[in-house]
């Protein structure tokens, strides 16, 4: 694929994906009756179905071109389509569903990232913080609705056929200067805020839909992904496989050992 025709696919998935959150017109009369908790309760099971915001668009948008059709596939082994995940004692269970069928789970504790390699078997115990496997976005909460408050609240709409409340992250449209001579700047992502002059034309960076009558997530957006949110069958108890209980018992242990070897009595 050529350089010109990936940025117009890249222009196009921004585009789409912008104005499917813009397309929202929420009502602002209405409030949601309690707070939003992004807190998972023990034996907790639900699905995260990832989306392209093509796939979300317009019929004409749904249009691909064979050339991209056929980058993609390329990449469909590291593609994630969905997650089913489980939440249970302070462990993560996440099975990941790629675009080529292959599927892959893991386990997240505090500090660790824990599966068994695709290849060999081996258990393997990694830092989240730096796995090959991707980030996690939470142990017992949705991270990626850490954000989510009344600050952010826009009004009530309907999203797929349910009611919900709408919340939404822009970024600021410039940041305040020392010099009052100096040009305006673009504020960096992360000041995400809400207080805008015209938030018209304000860049949206993320737009999450909680269900009213249950409070739960229905979808994440953001510029380049879409997250639906399900719930998931009826919960199952689970642990860490034997190989990965050993692996992560032998670390502490060592990890004690080391502790106890450098602890200079004061």
């Amino acid at each position: 694929m050529n350089k010109n025709k990936l940025t117009m696919i890249l222009a196009l998935v921004a585009t789409t994906c912008c104005a499917q959150q813009a397309a929202v017109q929420p009502d602002p009369s209405e409030r949601p009756s309690k707070p939003f908790s992004n807190v998972l309760p023990d034996r907790t099971a639900w699905v995260v179905t990832i989306k392209n915001p093509l796939e979300l668009g317009t019929e004409k948008a749904k249009t691909k071109d064979p050339a991209e059709e056929d980058s993609l596939s390329k990449f469909a082994a590291t593609t994630i389509k969905s997650i089913e995940n489980a939440y249970a004692s302070g462990i993560r269970r996440e099975i990941i569903h790629y675009g080529d069928e292959s599927k892959f789970t893991r386990y997240v504790a505090k500090g660790m990232i824990a599966y068994l390699d695709r290849k060999t078997g081996e258990p393997v115990l990694e830092d989240p913080s730096s796995s090959p496997t991707g980030p996690t976005t939470g142990i017992n909460r949705l991270g990626e609705l850490a954000w989510v408050s009344d600050k952010y609240y826009i009004g009530l709409a309907s999203y797929r056929g349910r009611a919900c409340y709408v919340y939404r992250q822009y970024a600021p449209e410039v940041v305040v200067q020392l010099d009052p001579n100096a040009e305006p700047q673009e504020a960096p992502p992360e000041l995400a805020s809400t207080e805008l002059k015209n938030p018209k034309n304000a860049k949206i960076l993320a737009t999450a839909f909680i269900d009213k009558e249950t409070m739960q997530p229905l979808a994440y957006e953001t510029r380049s992904e879409v997250w639906l949110y399900e719930k998931g069958d009826s919960f199952q108890a689970f642990e860490l496989p034997g190989p990965l209980k050993d692996a992560a018992r032998k670390q502490a242990e060592a990890a004690a050992k080391l502790k106890q070897k450098y602890n200079i009595p004061q």
